[in-house]
């Protein structure tokens, strides 16, 4: 598994910038990566639903309901990132024209009662366990980021995002980002069937 300076040194050589030892080094190559490490690394993890990064919880209700249109709220875990799925629904994919929840202010509100079933994306700090795709879509990202300030080049940055689309292609591909089934609601000819009685 890539460490962090793995990461970093894969994300510089991409942009033919100074590899470094690690990312607390005096260098410029350093400080730029330090100052964006954990945004980008956030970002990264929660633009897909990477399996490796998905927990799952059971919430307690807020002993505050919320003023008016939902019966509680549920105040979302410290190392949240991005929502999978609230109690059997799906967030990516959703195709309900009624929700059955909202996210508000660091909160799940919702009319299901406590506790409340859920899977996120969540913080995963300790690279030993990113998988190699994720690691690489991470650098590519990285990468694109860092070529304003080190290189100047927008073929490189274009480049470093185009790497980046393959590797999340591959990890898709590879089943590393999981894929729930989609519901796709009936399309106005199915329900013109349907109300006919076919």
């Amino acid at each position: 598994m890539a460490s962090q300076t793995d990461i970093c040194n894969q994300a510089l050589t991409k942009i033919g910038a100074e590899r470094i030892l690690a990312i607390t080094d005096d260098t410029k190559s350093a400080r730029s990566l330090s100052a964006i490490w954990s945004v980008k690394r956030d970002a990264e993890l929660a633009a897909q639903p990477w399996t490796f990064a998905i927990t799952r919880a059971q919430l307690p209700a807020s002993a505050t309901a919320p003023v008016f249109g939902w019966n509680y709220a549920y105040p979302l875990p410290a190392d949240y990132l991005a929502m999978v799925e609230v109690g059997e629904n799906y967030v990516f994919y959703q195709g309900d024209p009624q929700p059955l929840f909202a996210l508000e202010g660091g909160s799940i509100l919702t009319d299901q009662g406590s506790p409340l079933n859920i899977r996120y994306i969540s913080r995963v700090t300790n690279t030993g366990l990113y998988p190699a795709l994720f690691a690489e879509a991470l650098a590519c990202r990285l990468a694109a980021e860092l070529c304003e300030t080190m290189t100047q080049s927008l073929p490189k940055r274009e480049a470093a995002w185009a790497e980046r689309k393959q590797a999340i292609r591959e990890a898709k591909r590879v089943n590393a980002i999981e894929q729930p089934p989609r519901y796709i609601p009936p399309g106005t000819w199915e329900r013109a069937l349907i109300l006919d009685g076919y």
